[in-house]
C-alpha cells in the first residue's frame, strides 16, 4: 500500500483526478478490490489491485471518489477497538423525535457515518422503537459515542445510566477473543475494515 499511498499524496490531482472501485472478489475472509485511478486530467486511468486480508466489515460503492486513505485510528474502528457501554434510561419524558435525533447526531458526529445508529440502538431506529419508551435499554455503544450521548442529554428530562461491558470480542467457533489490530481503508463512501492491506498495479 505504501507505493500507492505515496503516489496519491504526491501525484493525484484533487481537481481533475478520480478514484473508483470497478470490481470486488471475495475468498473466505479476504477481499480483492480492483480500483481505477485517474491521477490527472490528461492521464489515462490506472488499474490497481488492493488486497484486504482478514476483513471484518465493509461497505462498497462504485461511485467515484476524490480520496483514498488508510488509517489505524479511523473512527470507523471504534466498534472493534473501544470498550462497549450499555446505556440504560428511565423517567423519559422526551419526545421520540428528540431522543432519536440526539442519539443520531451523536453517532454521526463521533463516527462520521449515519448507518451505525442501527447497529448500536436497541430495536429499530425509528420513532416507534425504543425512543418511544419511558425506560429500558437505549443501546450498546462504543465508549466515545456513549459519552457524547450522556453529554448531549445531561440536562434533559431523562435519566441515563452507563453500564461498562468491556472491550468488544468476536467468536472463533470455540471462544471469544479480542479483535486483532485493524485498519480502515476509505474510498469516498466505501470502506473496508481489515487486518492487512496491500496494493499492486494491475
Amino acid at each position: 500500500m505504501k507505493d500507492l499511498l505515496n503516489r496519491l499524496s504526491t501525484e493525484f490531482d484533487d481537481v481533475d483526478g478520480w478514484i473508483r472501485i470497478v470490481d470486488a472478489d471475495w475468498v473466505a475472509d479476504d477481499l480483492r478490490l480492483n480500483v481505477s485511478i485517474k491521477f490527472g486530467d490528461e492521464l489515462e486511468p490506472e488499474l490497481w489491485e488492493v488486497e484486504c486480508g482478514g476483513v471484518v466489515e465493509e461497505r462498497l460503492s462504485s461511485d467515484g471518489a476524490e480520496a483514498l486513505t488508510l488509517k489505524p485510528d479511523s473512527p470507523l474502528l471504534m466498534p472493534y477497538t473501544e470498550p462497549e457501554v450499555d446505556l440504560m434510561f428511565s423517567e423519559n419524558t422526551l419526545t421520540p423525535e428528540f431522543l432519536l435525533g440526539a442519539v443520531f447526531s451523536c453517532c454521526v458526529e463521533t463516527m462520521g457515518k449515519p448507518e451505525y445508529i442501527s447497529k448500536f440502538l436497541n430495536l429499530r431506529p425509528t420513532v416507534h422503537g425504543i425512543a418511544r419508551s419511558g425506560y429500558g435499554l437505549l443501546g450498546r455503544f462504543p465508549e466515545p459515542v456513549a459519552k457524547a450521548i450522556l453529554s448531549s442529554l445531561g440536562t434533559q428530562p431523562i435519566k441515563l445510566k452507563a453500564l461498562p461491558r468491556g472491550v468488544p470480542k468476536r467468536w472463533t467457533g470455540s471462544e471469544f477473543v479480542s479483535y486483532p489490530k485493524l485498519n480502515a481503508l476509505v474510498i469516498g463512501e466505501s470502506y473496508v475494515i481489515a487486518e492487512s492491506f496491500s496494493a499492486i498495479r494491475a
